[in-house]
């Protein structure tokens, strides 16, 4: 009886071992030695900030490299619930996050759930002084307003925003 029990707990143990190996989640990698490789590659990552009132945000990216000092971000998905219950999103193809500072580049894509929306091919986020900013062509939207123009400083805690050579098209309807 006991040499039969061992048989199936091992034939289980083996079959849950060879699931968790196939499926591979994530992928470590450390190398201390050599700079310019990664120190740590996450693959399909999803990252939950979870307070007392639910979810506040969620970041999805295809690929993480950790090097020393930096992190590097891939097919950036991010979801965050701010004040007054707006709900950011920004997509974009590339990340790096360095000393509090967020590079979003190519492709960079940010929408609010009141119809704001950037789009730019390069953006800047100081995570601490929370200042959006880009040197690059830029889109805003919002409702009936449209304005281009080809470098931005956001100050998001004073709803500051200060462009450079700008066009505005304000559409009214009738």
């Amino acid at each position: 009886m006991a040499v039969t029990s061992l048989k199936y707990f091992l034939l289980i143990f083996a079959v849950i071992m060879i699931f968790l190996l196939t499926k591979n989640p994530y992928e470590l990698k450390y190398n201390p030695k050599s700079k310019n490789q990664a120190n740590v590659v996450l693959f399909g990552v999803k990252t939950y900030d979870i307070s007392n009132l639910g979810v506040d945000s969620l970041l999805i990216a295809s690929k993480i490299e950790r090097f020393t000092g930096y992190d590097k971000l891939y097919n950036i998905n991010a979801l965050h619930k701010g004040k007054l219950s707006l709900v950011d999103s920004v997509l974009a193809n590339k990340g790096l996050l360095a000393k509090n500072i967020l590079y979003l580049n190519d492709n960079v894509k940010y929408t609010r759930s009141d119809d704001l929306a950037l789009n730019s091919n390069s953006v800047k986020y100081d995570l601490k002084n929370k200042i959006l900013s880009s040197n690059k062509k830029f889109e805003f939207t919002k409702k009936n307003t449209k304005t281009i123009g080809t470098s931005f400083i956001y100050q998001m805690q004073k709803g500051i925003i200060s462009a450079k050579h700008i066009k505005t098209v304000i559409r009214i309807d009738n």
